[in-house]
């Protein structure tokens, strides 16, 4: 549950998978006592990348058909031109596992990407980029992964729009965990990209803070625009602790869509545009918005197209070139920037409706599609309109990777003083999980069963609640005991129980699973096979006459841990024998029709 070796490495690693590219900070070099000091470096170089320093990858994957895994990821991937031999790249694909996303985007189409397939993307995609990690830490600064006294931890941000929807978080979690994230060090998913972007900007910038100040956060990136608000809870010195004033939320508003909109017009002046073949118009504007377009859209508000109106940009492979005013690219900006904008006003009229104490006095720009010098001259005006004074990092290059490194710096606070710059968000639902327990007068109207074992009435699907909507969940360990009937007829048994969820008021929850009220079955964990696993019970006999049925009555110790996507349980049979505690099996299937072992109150 919890890593209490004796550390004298430890390895902090954040990680930002982006809708186009991913970056990753790390950080093994900090005052430990203290962490006043925090040294946050970016993995600059990747396999296949032309350039020598390139601070993020991108998020992607080629695979060649028949062939088993991939063929190659990030830079690596061909160019859309030289695709050929049956290969296929696969990028754009992190929402793709939220299933209503991909049914809003593909609607019932063929287009529509398989869920098994989204997962395979996603862990052969992350399977390289730990691969590349391991291998960077285990070149400079040498990292001994195999030493007990090294600790290293991963730390991956959330997707703001996924923060209600835990079993995403989950899904999520376990595609990290099989990419081998989970098998050299620790992961966690506390943070939203908003709120990392948040805690970099606040650590980079050279100003004192005051408590009670507030600000709002904009991370406008490739496919979302994450913001929130934010207030200072505790400026000390070397401490800065802050707090949610309200819920981050996601904006479809990002850079991405500007490339669609290019895409959508360079597919109509391509039609017009004499020796384009039309059968070829699709692939040719998809691979000019991958390519010159984006330098153009990168310098578009700087000094370098002061006075340009028009630029042409050469078709792939032709001698053809396309017309393309920049007035059009305003255009494209502005429906972004507008969203924004809007987006910001009716947040702080909300603010002041119902937090008129509050006064937000700054806005912290991040992202990539933040680093625009367009992007940040509109807001700036839109700003001075509302007293907002708009900061962001004193290197531009630093605006796209300000998640990743949010993510170290917030988990070194952590780690050094036991607070978190933004303290874990409390959890949106209650868990439980499902017991029996002897009838009696108090279950009346309950159903029951009779146990064949001991022959006694049990009143099923009894509910312990371990935690509650609205309680903090990072690292608590929540232990109970309970008893299991063994039956000595089976030389290998097996026991488990049922997870479930609500996300009613934690003061009007049910004690008992019906099918009328607000809880759902999520999952179901399962022990592994215990050799003659009645020898470890008291043994018993019922009935005085006649045929006598023996059994055994075990007595188990559950520990559960449950954080942000993460459900972790550990059990251990309590005799007088050598106590071997075993981490649990977790199924995620909604199946009703699921035994529990579990029994309380015998």
């Amino acid at each position: 549950m919890s890593d209490i070796r004796e550390v004298s490495m430890r390895v902090i690693v954040g990680i930002d998978v982006g809708l186009t590219c991913t970056g990753v900070a790390i950080c093994t070099d900090f005052d430990a006592p203290s962490g006043r000091e925090t040294h946050v470096r970016v993995i600059e170089q990747w396999p296949g990348a032309v350039e020598s320093v390139v601070k993020k990858v991108p998020t992607r994957v080629a695979y060649t058909a028949g062939e088993l895994g991939i063929h190659s990821w990030g830079f690596g991937c061909p160019e859309l031109s030289d695709l050929g031999g049956g290969r296929a790249i696969k990028d754009m694909f992190k929402f793709f596992l939220d299933t209503s996303y991909v049914k809003k985007k593909f609607g019932q189409g063929p287009q529509a990407p398989k869920p098994e397939n989204v997962r395979l993307w996603y862990k052969d995609f992350l399977t390289a980029i730990y691969t590349h990690i391991v291998q960077e830490l285990r070149d400079e600064p040498k990292i001994d992964f195999d030493s007990p006294s090294t600790s290293v931890e991963f730390v991956f941000s959330i997707p703001t729009e996924w923060k209600d929807k835990d079993d995403l978080v989950r899904e999520f979690r376990d595609i990290v965990d099989d990419a081998g994230f989970g098998k050299t060090g620790q992961v966690h998913m506390d943070l939203t990209e908003g709120e990392a972007a948040a805690v970099f900007t606040a650590n980079k910038l050279n100003y004192t803070f005051q408590q009670g100040e507030a600000f709002m956060v904009l991370d406008a990136g490739g496919g979302t625009t994450d913001m929130c608000i934010l207030q200072v809870n505790s400026p000390l010195d070397d401490v800065l602790e802050l707090e949610t004033v309200d819920e981050p939320r996601a904006l479809p508003a990002g850079s991405v869509n500007i490339d669609e909109l290019f895409e959508k017009r360079a597919r109509e002046l391509l039609w017009s545009t004499n020796g384009v073949a039309h059968d070829k118009v699709e692939n040719l504007a998809l691979q000019m918005s991958r390519g010159k377009f984006q330098d153009i859209k990168t310098l578009f508000g700087t000094d370098s197209f002061r006075g340009i109106k028009i630029v042409r940009l050469q078709v792939p492979d032709s001698t053809e070139s396309i017309t393309f005013h920049l007035a059009e690219l305003k255009t494209m900006f502005d429906s972004q920037i507008d969203m924004m904008i809007e987006a910001i006003n009716k947040q702080l009229s909300l603010l002041r409706s119902v937090k008129p104490y509050v006064r937000v006095s700054y806005l912290f720009l991040a992202g990539g599609l933040g680093s625009s010098k367009y992007v940040q001259d509109r807001l700036v005006e839109q700003c001075q309109k509302t007293g907002m004074e708009v900061l962001f990092a004193p290197k531009p290059e630093d605006l796209p990777l300000a998640v990743c490194q949010g993510l170290v710096i917030d988990r070194v606070q952590h780690v050094c003083q036991d607070r978190s710059v933004i303290p874990i968000r409390s959890s949106n639902s209650s868990y439980g999980i499902l017991y029996k327990e002897l009838y009696s007068e108090k279950h009346s109207g309950q159903s029951c069963t009779r146990n064949r074992l001991d022959g006694k009435d049990y009143a099923e699907n009894q509910i312990d609640w371990l935690i509650m909507k609205g309680s903090q969940r990072r690292g608590q360990v929540v232990p109970r005991f309970y008893s299991i009937l063994a039956d000595p007829a089976l030389k290998k048994q097996s026991w488990g129980f049922t997870i479930i969820r609500s996300t009613a008021d934690a003061r009007s929850l049910p004690i008992f699973l019906d099918d009328k009220g607000s809880v759902e079955i999520v999952g179901h964990v399962v022990s592994s096979p215990e050799v003659r696993l009645h020898t470890l019970g008291i043994a018993h006999k019922r009935g005085f006459f006649g045929r006598k049925t023996d059994f055994s009555r075990v007595n188990c110790r559950l520990s559960a841990l449950i954080e942000v996507g993460k459900f972790e349980f550990i059990g251990t049979v309590v005799s007088q024998a050598e106590e071997k505690p075993q981490v649990l099996k977790v199924y995620w299937s909604k199946d009703k029709n699921r035994d529990c072992d579990l029994i309380r109150s015998m």
